[in-house]
């Protein structure tokens, strides 16, 4: 995962620190041993003590003030305070001196205070030992780990029957997936161009039908052509323009670890970037000549979900270069299509007309009325601002991380086609924290749907990475279903993917799409050079030969991201139109619609299929399907045989129509326990390696999958997550446990008995192996989620029922005002009857309910998750670990539980939650060492 030359690096400050460790501490037990002899000779406890003080002082190089002349007060020989790392012993002794100064004269001083004040001093020389055990501890680890790295590639598991099986199935899984991926990519797919052409007028309204998506269509193109001007302008790259390339570089994991390293050395010299700059402001001004220039490297590489992925090394230059291009286009293209959205008439609204007289009517029996924030509001809210065009950021300076092992499940019905993405996941959405950029704030049309718009409060809401907005969605459809199925009666969602969507996406396919929109004949060919990459495997050696790929986009490239979501946003609008408003909720080549209205969903999905046939892509059938809830209905109908037939499956979790939950698919969690103890088993050489595969692999990549706890899933999902934790360390271990089994490995590996739970648990930053605990955190919200998600609705009713009499009541005492209502004037026919119930819910979704319990709370309070109830914690143990190396990267909620719980024990032994002497260990290496992505076996 590393390169040598960090590998050198960290071999030499760990060979360093690991000497002075071992100098340290043989210093420190050879006087130990002498001070306990000496003590021990000597009968009289006043002078043992005494002994013992003087002792530690050099044991600890606690420094003392030497006399000085003029010094009548007898300062020499007291202790220095802050010569030490320690305040704590300085005290001590400090306060033991002159105890035993009245010692010599205060006969009411009992032998047994004398021993207690031994025994302290005794423990705090063992506890020392124990440090300077663990330290050591802590090196061979850390040795053990380097060692085991560098000897990955030729480690021997012959021995092994199991594991020898597993990597012959693994290697022709592995050549297969990359044979079905060079005959994806290295054959072209011509798709019809005048065909797409022809669809796009039909959608875009140029043969009449929409006259208003027409002229924003040509809004587009004008924004488009300016753009180009822009973009082509002299001087493009500085400084400052480098350094947000090169930031957004580094956070795509395009490149190797060398190549980033380099990149880092770029962004510490002024004098580089210029000299960057210089070269790339002549590229960008004849960017219609730009090639590859040479072979782009590629390799194949396994990741957590058992899928192959491709990744590419290019250039330096290049990738700076293409890096720039991407991200100017990206975030031109999102706002384009947020102005294009936001068109007077162009986009059609999800929230439905509503007629003058039902609206004079609300008014006059309940007075002003406000569509917002109403529950229709806040759902055109989310969706755009987590939704439409997720995969382009909004801004220059977005960049979103990634967590090792947060990437969803794969499945698939045939044999593993591998998808080309990044080494981060796809689909990655940037945090949209900078709304009015300076594309956002130039004039565009008026938009008659403001009440569309998303609120600041949603801006709030946006998750800020790919699996949080996943997670979110998954959120989404339980809450919808909670309400629909009551409200409504019926519910029905239809969810797919595009098989293998970067890697097939037909060349002729984007083109055509940008050439629609208004791109230039350069910038055309710019892309269609992009997209033709000359490839070449590394692990084929330099005699392979170089292949023009004539299909799909590099993947982790934000051009690549282009190309795709220019595309796809005509899919977005297609079953907008043909839906009269239904919502594609997307992300990147992902998409669910739903709605209490079969039809709305079946017209979506034939949106969907004309839109797949036409630009030449396929659906994932394993993820491909439709689930219909009708809730307590006696007749259940029928769903359109048009609909895809199949599960919806997110993750390890499956949707089940009969209830409308979420469940896990306890099948396929055993499989990928299988899969976990043969990674695991791969990682025994080294027990860091082991851990880091076991955070990754059962904390991080596990818990994903199974969704995140919110009030919409209930009380009854955390629980299932908890079962299933316990299922994973039952059958990886049998009998055992995950504590258990690092203590017996240590114990082997490295002769230390009774090693405590908290040494595991703890952070680096404090001398501990950093296991993470996935109970902990579902713990800590288990008792803060709804029991009972479904009640809400119930408890919803009946405010509703409430609010109707009181409303009643207000306008027979003649207390509704019609100040500031559209028609004062307006008397209905039934002027002197209230409105029927019927009537006054009619509405529910579409306008603002003031009362307590209205919908709109609900459909919060569903969505929300909770956050962890917190421990109570010792005030100095949340000041230790808030200073230490790993706190803040870590989740301060679980690290209160780990303190609280394994913090006495840790106490008593170690005096504290330190483990070990930071300063002695190459801490800050590791973990930075640890940062990489593991490397799993296949």
């Amino acid at each position: 995962m590393s390169s040598s030359v960090f590998s050198s690096t960290l071999q030499d400050i760990t060979t360093t620190k690991l000497s002075e460790l071992s100098r340290r501490r043989t210093i420190f037990e050879d006087q130990k041993s002498s001070l306990l002899s000496s003590a021990q000779v000597q009968s009289n406890q006043k002078l043992r003590l005494a002994i013992l003080v003087e002792g530690l002082k050099q044991c600890f190089a606690v420094k003392t003030a030497k006399r000085k002349r003029g010094d009548r007060r007898g300062g020499a020989g007291r202790i220095i305070s802050g010569s030490t790392d320690d305040p704590r012993l300085e005290v001590m002794l400090k306060n033991f001196e002159r105890f035993l100064d009245q010692a010599r004269y205060d006969p009411s001083i009992s032998p047994k205070l004398l021993g207690d004040w031994e025994q302290s001093l005794l423990k705090r020389l063992n506890v020392q030992s124990l440090k300077y055990q663990y330290a050591a501890l802590y090196g061979q680890l850390v040795t053990e780990w380097l060692s085991a790295e560098k000897q990955e590639s030729a480690a021997d598991t012959s021995s092994d029957d199991a594991m020898e099986g597993f990597e012959e199935v693994n290697t022709a899984a592995r050549d297969a997936s990359r044979a079905e991926w060079e005959e994806l990519v290295f054959e072209p797919y011509q798709t019809d161009e005048a065909a797409i052409s022809d669809y796009l007028r039909h959608l875009f309204g140029k043969t009449g039908k929409n006259k208003q998506a027409a002229k924003a269509l040509e809004a587009l193109r004008k924004d488009v052509e300016a753009f180009e001007i822009e973009l082509s302008s002299p001087g493009q790259f500085n400084e400052p323009v480098l350094r947000w390339t090169i930031k957004g570089l580094l956070n795509s994991n395009l490149l190797s670890e060398e190549k980033n390293a380099v990149l880092k050395d770029f962004l510490a010299s002024s004098v580089i970037l210029r000299e960057v700059a210089d070269v790339l402001n002549m590229r960008i001004s004849t960017f219609h000549t730009w090639s590859w220039e040479t072979e782009v490297p590629i390799e194949q590489r396994r990741h957590v979900t058992g899928a192959f992925h491709m990744y590419i090394d290019e250039d330096l230059l290049q990738a700076i270069f293409l890096q720039f291009i991407g991200v100017k286009w990206s975030v031109f293209f999102r706002q384009a299509f947020m102005d294009f959205s936001n068109y007077d008439g162009a986009w059609t609204s999800l929230r439905q007309p509503i007629s003058r007289l039902d609206k004079k009517r609300r008014e006059y029996f309940l007075g002003p009325q406000a569509m917002k924030p109403s529950v229709q509001s806040k759902r055109q809210g989310l969706y755009k601002s987590i939704f439409f065009m997720s995969q382009l950021p909004d801004s220059e300076y977005s960049n979103a991380g990634v967590v090792d092992g947060e990437e969803e499940v794969e499945i698939r019905v045939k044999s593993g086609r591998p998808k080309q993405t990044a080494r981060k996941s796809t689909g990655g959405k940037a945090p949209r924290k900078q709304i009015a950029s300076k594309a956002a704030r130039k004039s565009a049309p008026s938009t008659s749907n403001i009440d569309d718009e998303y609120d600041s409060e949603d801006e709030d809401e946006i998750p800020q990475s790919s699996m949080a907005t996943k997670q979110f969605l998954l959120h989404l459809v339980s809450t919808e279903i909670l309400v629909n199925t009551r409200l409504h009666g019926d519910f029905t969602c239809a969810r797919s993917e595009f098989d293998d969507w970067s890697p097939s996406l037909p060349h002729s396919t984007v083109r055509a799409v940008l050439s629609f929109f208004g791109l230039s004949d350069k910038w055309l060919g710019f892309f269609q050079t992009f997209m033709e990459a000359p490839l070449k495997f590394t692990e084929d050696g330099s005699s392979a030969s170089t292949r023009v790929r004539k299909r799909g986009v590099p993947g982790a490239h934000a051009l690549s991201a282009v190309c795709g979501e220019v595309v796809l946003f005509c899919l977005d609008y297609s079953v907008n139109q043909q839906t009269d408003g239904a919502q594609l909720y997307r992300m990147h080549d992902d998409f669910w619609v739903w709605s209490s209205s079969h039809q709305t969903v079946v017209k979506a999905w034939e949106a969907i299929t004309a839109f797949s046939n036409i630009m030449g892509v396929s659906l994932n059938e394993a993820k491909t399907g439709t689930v219909r809830v009708q809730g307590e209905r006696k007749g259940l109908e029928p769903t359109d045989p048009s609909l895809p037939v199949g599960d919806i499956r997110w993750g390890f979790l499956k949707l089940e129509s009969s209830t409308g939950r979420f469940i896990i698919d306890e099948e396929m969690v055993d499989k990928h326990i299988d899969d976990l103890r043969t990674q695991l088993e791969d990682k025994k050489t080294s027990v860091f390696s082991w851990i880091q595969a076991w955070n990754t692999y059962a904390g991080t990549f596990f818990k994903s999958n199974f969704g995140k706890p919110a009030n919409c899933f209930g009380r009854e999902h955390v629980d299932m997550m908890l079962s299933a934790m316990n299922r994973i360390q039952t059958r990886i271990f049998s009998d055992s446990n995950v504590v258990d089994f690092l203590k017996k490995t240590l114990e082997q590996r490295f002769g230390i008995s009774n090693i405590p739970d908290g040494y595991l648990y703890f952070p680096t930053g404090l001398g501990g192996l950093e296991l993470q605990n996935p109970f902990i955190g579902l713990l800590q919200v288990r008792d803060a989620v709804f029991e009972q998600p479904a009640s809400t609705i119930d408890d919803f009713i009946e405010a509703e029922l409430e609010a109707y009499r009181c409303a009643k009541i207000a306008f027979d005492k003649g207390l509704i005002h019609h100040d500031y209502v559209n028609d004062p004037d307006f008397v209905p026919d039934d002027a002197d009857t209230f409105m029927s119930f019927e009537e006054f819910a009619r509405f529910r979704e579409e306008f603002e309910c003031e009362f307590e319990g209205s919908l709109y709370n609900v459909f919060l309070e569903l969505l929300e998750q909770p956050g962890p109830e917190f421990l109570d914690v010792n005030p100095n143990d949340v000041t230790t670990l808030s200073t230490s190396q790993s706190f803040e990267n870590m989740d301060a909620g679980y690290m209160r539980w780990v303190a609280q719980l394994y913090g006495p024990d840790m106490t008593e032994r170690f005096g504290g939650l330190n483990i070990v002497d930071a300063g002695l260990l190459p801490i800050g290496m590791v973990n930075l060492f640890r940062s990489g992505r593991v490397k799993w076996q296949g």
